[in-house]
């Protein structure tokens, strides 16, 4: 088995890496366009998923050789990063997620061995993921290489291979909420499919691209769960005079009680003030 090897650590070491989180988030332009007929009200209740103060909770699954082993859903000031067992660099922004140690739950030696060391391998501060206005950013803070993916929430999408590896000490983008939103409108008008919201992360390997991803060492899983109630409740639109109750699961959110055409409405609204 062909691990990516550890590199060495640069003369700067990694005081580079929080610079992004010193920084204000920012959100989309508040400029107000002309009013239409029939448009959701001024106060829509879906723009607090765009406010800085507000955060997202996300729902954490770690894979060792396909086998869960851990799951936490969380809400994170300032994002999360996903750690090793041993204690990392505490001063760094983001709730660290501890990857548990593989003896808890392997009896292979080998396989513990190898896992042990992929998890070692996010020493510095491990990979970072974090929400700046309408976007979902990720770095790698540590030495372990990183591979992404938007795919099903049940198994990634392994037969096109990954859509980006994690980049080290500098921001890359995973996903943007503006496209989910377009793509959201027309599923439920019947034109589209189900848009994706669930993010993989391949962990010490490469992405295994028309392979089983059951075989690879560490797999994380990470829900926003904001984004699969959006969907939730487009799925159980049903006719427009029946009213359905979502939880955007976002800190000082309240459950929402709307018709089909009450959530299609708020969701055009909301997409007009989106950059893509």
């Amino acid at each position: 088995m062909a691990l990516a090897p550890l590199p060495v650590e640069g003369p700067s070491g990694l005081a580079v890496a929080p610079e992004h989180y010193s920084q204000l988030l920012l959100s989309p332009d508040s400029d107000n366009s002309l009013p239409h007929p029939n448009l959701a009200p001024p106060d829509n209740p879906l723009r607090l998923l765009l406010e800085p103060e507000e955060q997202w909770e996300f729902e954490v699954t770690a894979f060792y050789r396909g086998r869960q082993v851990f799951q936490q859903t969380v809400f994170c000031p300032g994002g999360l990063r996903l750690v090793g067992p041993e204690a990392g660099d505490q001063t760094l922004p983001g709730q660290p997620i501890t990857l548990p140690d593989p003896g808890m739950s392997l009896t292979d030696k080998g396989v513990k061995g190898y896992v042990r060391h992929v998890l070692n391998g996010l020493k510095g501060g491990g990979l970072a993921l974090w929400r700046a206005g309408q976007c979902l950013w990720t770095r790698r803070l540590g030495h372990s290489h990183a591979y992404w993916a938007v795919g099903e929430e049940l198994l990634p999408d392994s037969g096109h291979g990954h859509d980006g590896e994690v980049p080290k000490d500098k921001d890359g983008s995973v996903f943007n909420l503006g496209p989910f939103v377009a793509d959201l409108i027309s599923f439920m008008e019947g034109s589209g499919r189900s848009p994706r919201y669930t993010l993989w992360f391949c962990v010490g390997e490469a992405w295994p691209r028309d392979q089983p991803w059951v075989k690879r060492l560490v797999m994380v899983k990470v829900v926003p769960t904001c984004l699969k109630a959006l969907l939730d409740m487009a799925r159980s639109g049903g006719a427009s005079s029946l009213e359905n109750t979502v939880d955007l699961h976002i800190s000082n959110s309240q459950p929402l009680s709307l018709t089909s055409d009450q959530y299609k409405a708020y969701l055009q609204d909301l997409v007009e003030d989106m950059e893509f």
